[in-house]
């Protein structure tokens, strides 16, 4: 039998479109509104991150997600 993790990750790999890092460069230095949601745990972050990106932790996106970033029409590239 499947697991449900392993179901769910087949479904966000066949809804949810990747980016290569030029790709998300080139979005951002273009001036399209994307925001980069940085999804490591805050000892990573401060090893060094994106200019510009929200720290938002993988354990914590589901509860602050909407608050963090209140535009739903934005694209999210998450990192």
């Amino acid at each position: 039998m499947e697991s449900i993790g392993r179901r769910m990750v087949e479904i966000a790999e066949q809804t949810v479109s990747s980016v290569t890092a030029e790709e998300a460069h080139e979005r951002v230095k273009s001036g399209e509104a994307v925001v980069i949601l940085d999804v490591r745990e805050p000892d990573e972050w401060a090893n060094g991150h994106i200019e510009g990106a929200l720290l938002l932790s993988r354990g914590r996106i589901e509860g602050r997600v909407e608050e963090s970033i209140p535009d739903r029409n934005v694209r999210i590239i998450t990192h």
